[in-house]
């Protein structure tokens, strides 16, 4: 039972970041515009951190639902383990390719910086990616093997369940993602000046 809260506080966890990381894209590419900045990569970063915060936040939703779902009965935990997978194998792999890029682009922000803040979002960004590569690796072949039983018995209640909460992940991480990033992009008129913009962090 300790398990299970720790899982979930995590997964609120990574959603809240998301949705910091969407009003920080949103921010970002709001200033770059009024600003004329043309420079690809940090154009390529904002959008990053907005693909990483669909990711995290359909991840975490994926875990909250599903977990859900199945202490109420509604689901088995063939399908619990299914979703996860799922969301593990292909959440997961966005968060790992786009979490480089933010990562990347964090270590040469604290290097330019010397900041504390910026050294310390860099730390955590490097050691979250060493960990989602290390776990993804790991988990990669289980994740894989769980997903293919699931689609390949005949049990349809549970793979129609699968898709839906999947589906119902997704819708959610959408929503929370653009609301964050069009109340990122309205709040750079609310001040008068943006000099610098916070790093995305990685979940």
């Amino acid at each position: 039972m300790a398990v299970d809260i720790f899982y979930i506080l995590i997964s609120i966890f990574n959603i809240l970041i998301s949705i910091w990381n969407a009003y920080n894209a949103g921010r970002a590419l709001e200033y770059m515009k009024l600003n004329n900045i043309e420079s690809d990569w940090p154009r390529m970063v904002a959008y990053s951190a907005l693909i990483l915060s669909f990711a995290g936040a359909a991840y975490g939703n994926a875990a909250l639902l599903s977990v859900g779902a199945y202490y109420m009965g509604y689901i088995d935990i063939y399908t619990l383990l299914g979703v996860l997978s799922f969301s593990f194998l292909v959440f997961g792999f966005l968060i790992i390719v786009f979490g480089i890029i933010i990562t990347a682009n964090s270590i040469m922000v604290a290097s330019k910086t010397k900041n504390i803040f910026d050294i310390l979002i860099a730390a955590f960004n490097s050691i979250a990616t060493i960990w989602n590569v290390y776990t993804y690796i790991q988990g990669f072949s289980t994740a894989l093997s769980v997903l293919k039983d699931q689609f390949g018995s005949e049990d349809r209640n549970s793979q129609t369940a699968l898709i839906l909460l999947i589906i119902a992940a997704v819708l959610i991480a959408l929503f929370m993602v653009y609301g964050a990033y069009k109340y990122g992009r309205a709040s750079v008129y609310k001040v008068e000046s943006v000099s610098t913009q916070p790093s995305p962090i990685e979940g």
